[in-house]
């Protein structure tokens, strides 16, 4: 059936939006979702009638109907639909039928007294002919249909390898015919970005380029890859960069042919699966999200991976370990050697996390042998974590350091600075914990000289400051540091680092008393974002100015489940909790906290690092860890 509100039409069966004769983008589930509103628009929908109808059979979050409403809000209106407190939604925009014009033909009376044998054939002919136009029409018309539902996508420039780069002909044998084939392949609306200068960087500050080029071209997605040859084969990595999320992955084949099918095929799966709607950090919403994937597409080594990754991050680590035993088994029938590698990482990781480690080290070792004999430095280097990860749960800090050393030394020959200095970071903050101070001073100069002399944009020195603020011994340099972290990366785009040092500046002026001074940290003429609205509350909190310190609260829990951050509602809650619990609402105080028993049982992270907290405020942990 179609329906007409405003200056739309929305065809339910097809689920296809209309504006003025001309087809608006609407995802999948906003479109069944916006079916359904239709269908009865007096009707006020529940969140559990919603995830029945439009999710049925699915595994999904609360959190799927918020993100969904919210983006048929964006469409059409706040005002579109209305939500009714502890009831559902219902719809608001006046609808009605939409009635097809009707079209008056000029056929001239003359024409019906044709009765001989050439008229009947003349007649005949003409029906062929209109038929033949109306199958035709329908045919462009679906062609231009089904175009107009693929993603539009702002595609960079394509990268080519380091190693790749001194090749004479890289331009013309791998470069150009990739690139023709990525735009020709039919799986995105390419739209070519070409006057970005920086945009090698793109693959580890996405952040620092998405919103600019998103509002230029119009699109939902920005993609970067990099082109090269190993072992004469050719690969391709590639992001996947939208508002929320973010997919990285790679493909490797004897011919060009061959892996632009493989990336085609993966492409268009991912593309098609919404996946890049979630964000990232929401690991439950994401790990259901996979185990669809994997379902539509059993055989994609990719997603393999990424699920396997996702069960240890959502604390399914027997799980996990089947699902990359079994990848290893199927990449090595396919010839498939930095797959088969990269099963092997992740059995260990799970082993890791399962307290397993004489399980763990030699499925390292294998992967270890693979990463050398294919001569594959950038994944010898990111595999070290995994060695520092089974000496960190050993509490064997030389070793640690030695997989840090030797992952600096791979990145090294990768010729990749910034993954260098991911590492030496990362160095410099273990040695923090294992009381190591010289290390820790040593590897956090390292990476800002390394920085310094292969002249990196500014945003790589905000993670610096960041922890030369965490271990800054005094005060005044501990603000000193927060303040450069605030100056070195925009206010107007995502940095976990800004975010964090945002909120220990702010820590650390309430615990001087300096309020207006912790305030000022915020801006106060634009939208805040979650994490702003929830310092601002501590800040009202430690003043003891209870009203103004929930209404912040609240702000940062609506914020954040409707944007999907699962960290930040957790941390919202237990603010609010908090809050409720100082005043004496014990029933405000309830809902919070049994938010937090629901909730949080699929961030195992987020428990272990509020442990203390929690049990303070006399959280239940027994129901809450996952066992």
């Amino acid at each position: 059936m179609k329906y007409a509100f405003n200056d739309f039409v929305f065809d339910s069966e097809l689920l296809t939006l209309y504006k003025h004769n001309e087809v608006v983008a609407c995802r999948h589930n906003e479109a069944k979702l916006l079916a359904l509103f239709l269908s009865e628009p007096q009707r006020v929908f529940s969140k559990d009638d919603i995830l029945e109808q439009v999710w049925a059979g699915k595994v999904v979050s609360e959190q799927a109907v918020f993100q969904n409403i919210s983006l048929l809000r964006a469409l059409f209106g706040e005002d579109a639909i209305k939500t009714f407190s502890k009831k559902g939604y219902q719809w608001q925009l006046e609808v009605e039928p939409y009635v097809e014009p009707e079209f008056v033909s000029t056929t001239t009376q003359s024409a019906t007294i044709v009765n001989s044998r050439f008229g009947r054939s003349f007649w005949i002919f003409i029906a062929l002919a209109l038929i033949a136009l109306s199958v035709g029409g329908f045919l462009y018309w679906r062609a231009i249909q089904a175009d107009s539902q693929l993603a539009r996508v702002a595609l960079l420039p394509l990268l080519v390898q380091k190693s790749d780069q001194q090749s004479p002909n890289v331009n013309t044998q791998l470069v150009q015919p990739v690139w023709q084939a990525i735009n020709q392949a039919n799986i995105f609306h390419p739209v070519v970005v070409s006057d970005l200068k920086d945009y090698d960087d793109f693959f580890y500050t996405p952040q620092k380029y998405f919103t600019q080029l998103a509002r230029e071209t119009h699109s939902g997605v920005v993609m970067v890859a990099k082109v090269g040859t190993r072992r004469g084969k050719v690969c391709i990595s590639y992001v996947l960069k939208s508002e929320k999320g973010m997919w990285g992955t790679g493909h490797e084949a004897e011919t060009i042919p061959q892996l632009m099918e493989k990336l085609k095929a993966h492409i268009t799966l991912i593309l098609q699966s919404n996946i890049l709607d979630v964000d990232f950090l929401d690991s439950a919403l994401i790990n259901a999200k996979l185990k669809i994937l994997h379902q539509k597409a059993p055989d994609d080594l990719n997603v393999w991976f990424q699920l396997a990754r996702s069960e240890i991050q959502v604390g399914n680590t027997s799980n996990a370990i089947l699902l990359a035993d079994e990848m290893a088994k199927r990449a090595q029938l396919q010839g498939e050697n930095l797959k088969e590698a990269w099963g092997y990482v992740v059995m260990a990781d799970a082993y890791i996390a399962q307290g397993l480690y004489e399980n763990a080290e030699p499925r390292l070792q294998k992967a270890l042998a693979v990463f050398q004999k294919e001569q594959d430095f950038p994944s010898l280097a990111t595999m070290q974590y995994s060695y520092a990860s089974l000496a960190f749960a050993k509490n064997d800090y030389p070793h640690l350091k030695q997989a840090m050393v030797a992952a600096m030394q791979f990145a090294q020959q990768a010729q990749d600075p910034v993954l260098e200095v991911g590492f030496s970071n990362y160095l410099s903050v273990v040695a923090n914990k294992f009381g190591e101070k010289l290390d820790r001073q040593t590897y956090l100069d390292r990476s800002e000289a390394i920085l310094d002399q292969t002249h990196q944009s500014k945003e790589h020195y905000g993670s610096i400051y960041f922890y030369a603020g965490m271990f800054a011994e005094t005060p005044a340099l501990e603000e000193k540091n927060y303040r450069k972290v605030l100056a070195v990366l925009p206010a107007d785009q995502e940095w976990w680092q800004r975010e964090r040092a945002q909120a220990h500046l702010a820590e650390l002026l309430i615990k001087q008393a300096r309020w207006d001074e912790a305030l000022e940290l915020f801006p106060k003429n634009k939208p805040l974002k979650a994490p702003e609205e929830l310092a601002i509350s501590s800040i009202y909190s430690a003043q003891q100015q209870w009203d103004e310190a929930e209404t912040h609260g609240l702000n940062a829990f609506k914020i954040a489940n409707l944007s999907g951050q699962k960290g930040s509602a957790l941390d919202a809650a237990l603010a609010l909790l908090s809050i409720y619990q100082q005043v004496g609402k014990s029933e405000k105080a309830h809902v919070y906290q049994e938010f937090l028993v629901r909730e949080a049982k699929s961030v195992p992270y987020w428990i272990r690092f509020n442990k203390t907290q929690l049990e303070k405020l006399g959280l239940p942990l027994s129901e809450v860890i996952p066992q």
